[in-house]
């Protein structure tokens, strides 16, 4: 099992840095599924640089340069010569070796890839992860109302909301946010990403018992490109992720999706969203997993922080670190969604209401200033006695925003001037709203 330094992250948290492996035993893996791995990535290519491999494998080229001697003398491939001008200053000329499968190499890599499609970057060990995975959970700095205004400072919330928010992050410990609709709670729990630590590294694929899990995901996990000191390229620096997932939730996302055509496996969504949020959107509203089944997925995961992940073509199930903050959403009545031992086993319930008029006024002002536009307060006043006051509609965090949007898009279809005037708002009034005698 690899050893982690730390390395400083400028202004945030120093970040558990994996050391680069310096032989083939602290890779984790055995010789002959990298042999096999190498073998797959020249399939597709036709031929290589040595660099190259090493790049694409994100292992060091002494390693590779091992591995491409064995198959070179098994006759899977065989090298063409050196090409010293794509060589940077400082690299071993064996690094500009050009390798070439051979036909031999070729009908092994097609048995291969019967069984393993998988060409990419080395995957990380199971041990190593799990290691990784418990040293990035422990973050440095408290949540405190300082650090919870900075990150709300986009957001129009009351001191109510943020002081029942801002204990269950620094508990780390499950929410659940409830209210009405359009008053901002996917958005908050986006913002709670911020709060949960300094950038992490993240595999971009798994070993576990022969098999592959791939676990880098370009929509969940965002890269961050910075000056490191030489590391294991095989994992990625990114942000804390924010996993996100709504009423299309089923529960084989929550368990290995195996790809029968490609052979390997894709990691489960709580599982990528380790060491940040795990957000379930619209809960109660799933389709295929009722409210119930939902949380018994999740309750022993939540109250261990292990989670176990069935890998069937091994015929074994694995524990596995839970590390994430799961944010439960919805805009139904919790005690239509689960009885009271389970709301209990969901410690921190936070309510997030309408706004009062002074809240509502200021989105206003906010989304005017986004937009460079000037804000007519009176124009509000009216829309609050017209539109809401006389017709009895409650007010919601994203009308404004949505309204302006409105007028915008009007005014230029109209070829007017963009701006807030009464005209063009009693036209977005009338194109959004729907009144219930309609």
């Amino acid at each position: 099992m690899a050893v982690i330094a730390p390395v400083s992250a400028p202004a945030s948290s120093p970040i558990a840095l994996p050391p680069a492996p310096r032989t083939a035993e602290e890779t984790g893996l055995p010789f002959s599924f990298v042999c096999d791995l190498v073998l797959k990535v020249l399939y597709f290519n036709g031929s290589m640089l040595g660099r190259d491999i090493a790049n694409h494998l994100c292992l060091p080229f002494s390693f590779v340069e091992t591995t491409s001697r064995f198959l070179a003398d098994e006759g899977y491939c065989s090298s063409t010569g050196v090409h010293t001008a794509t060589l940077d200053p400082g690299e071993p000329i064996n690094a500009g070796m050009q390798h070439m499968i051979s036909t031999t190499g070729r009908q092994r890599a097609r048995e291969l890839l019967e069984i393993n499609q998988y060409a990419g970057p080395a995957p990380v060990p199971i041990a190593d992860y799990t290691a990784m995975a418990e040293r990035q959970s422990h973050v440095d700095g408290q949540v405190n109302r300082a650090r919870l205004h900075d990150a709300f400072s986009h957001l129009v919330l009351s001191e109510v909301v943020l002081d029942h928010l801002g204990p269950a992050l620094s508990a780390r410990q499950a929410v659940f946010l409830y209210g009405p609709p359009g008053n901002g709670k996917t958005t908050i729990a986006e913002a709670a990403a911020s709060l949960l630590g300094a950038p992490m590294f993240i595999p971009r694929a798994l070993y576990v018992h022969g098999e592959v899990i791939r676990f880098y995901d370009p929509i969940h996990h965002e890269p961050i490109d910075r000056e490191l000191p030489p590391h294991d390229r095989r994992w990625q620096l990114a942000k804390r992720p924010a996993v996100k997932v709504g009423g299309e939730l089923t529960p084989r996302m929550l368990e290995l999706g195996f790809d029968h055509t490609l052979g390997f496996y894709e990691a489960s969504m709580q599982l990528k969203a380790n060491g940040g949020l795990f957000l379930i959107d619209d809960f109660g509203r799933q389709q295929n997993m009722s409210p119930r089944d939902l949380l018994n997925r999740l309750i022993v995961p939540l109250e261990k922080k292990v989670d176990y992940l069935n890998i069937p073509r091994a015929g074994s199930s694995i524990p596995v670190p839970f590390t994430c903050l799961v944010m439960l959403s919805t805009n139904l009545r919790p005690q239509n969604l689960m009885d009271e031992a389970f709301l209990r086993r969901v410690r921190f319930k936070v309510h997030v209401p309408d706004p009062t008029v002074d809240e509502y006024k200021e989105i206003w002002r906010r989304n005017c200033v986004d937009n460079n536009l000037r804000m007519d307060e009176g124009l509000v006043d009216k829309l609050l006695e017209t539109h809401y006051s006389a017709k009895g509609r409650a007010l919601h965090g994203t009308h404004p925003r949505d309204l302006l949007n409105h007028v915008i898009h009007a005014a230029l279809y109209l070829g007017k001037p963009v701006e807030l005037n009464a005209e063009l708002l009693e036209l977005a009034c009338e194109t959004y709203f729907v009144d219930s005698d309609e």
